[in-house]
């Protein structure tokens, strides 16, 4: 029996795996798997069987694959410091397109992480730009992303990958890069 519609969503989520990409390998377009997801189709046996064993096989290939971290790793690390206003921080993320940033200290610690989640919870919840202005990093920062040597391998950081969007990576204790979901997908097409 093959999971639901929104179980193979999560999936796709969870391997940092795009509509467009899945699209592609599923002999469908985009827009198909965007109106699956939604529940605005109902998929032939064959498209969800195809799709399940596409998800299935990326997420097998990264629990096994032993290349050390620091060689998929994204050595172009943004991160921004406690005392950054808010402003500051969420203008760093919309130019780089990320969605979180980490917290560290001019000594190189790291503190904490701002999401955007985060920041969207906040408007939700009833703060305006003002207040927010006023704000800066260490006072909206959750907890840092978990932190491994650059000698780790990949099978070993992929499962923190299902609890977190990156992991940190450092060489010598000096925090050196950046791992996602999309850097390990990358690693399957490279070397699994």
């Amino acid at each position: 029996m093959f999971p639901t519609i929104e179980e193979l969503r999560k999936m796709r989520k969870n391997l940092g795996i795009s509509q467009k990409e899945l699209a592609a390998v599923s002999g469908v377009s985009q827009s198909y798997i965007a109106r699956l997801e939604r529940g605005g189709l109902n998929p032939t046996y064959d498209k969800v069987k195809k799709i399940y064993e596409y998800l299935s096989k990326s997420g097998l290939r990264a629990e096994h694959i032993d290349i050390k971290a620091e060689t998929v790793m994204s050595r172009s690390l943004v991160v921004c410091r406690p005392t950054d206003s808010v402003v500051k921080v969420l203008n760093t993320m919309r130019e780089n397109g990320f969605s979180q940033l980490p917290v560290v200290t001019p000594e190189g610690r790291t503190v904490g992480t701002v999401t955007d989640n985060v920041i969207n919870d906040m408007l939700i919840g009833g703060s305006t730009i003002d207040s927010l202005k006023k704000l800066v990093a260490s006072n909206i920062m959750v907890a840092p992303l978990p932190i491994v040597d650059g000698s780790s391998p990949i099978s070993m950081i992929y499962p923190l990958l299902k609890f977190h969007n990156a992991v940190l990576i450092t060489i010598r204790g000096d925090l050196k890069g950046i791992l996602t979901k999309a850097d390990i997908l990358k690693a399957v097409e490279m070397y699994g």
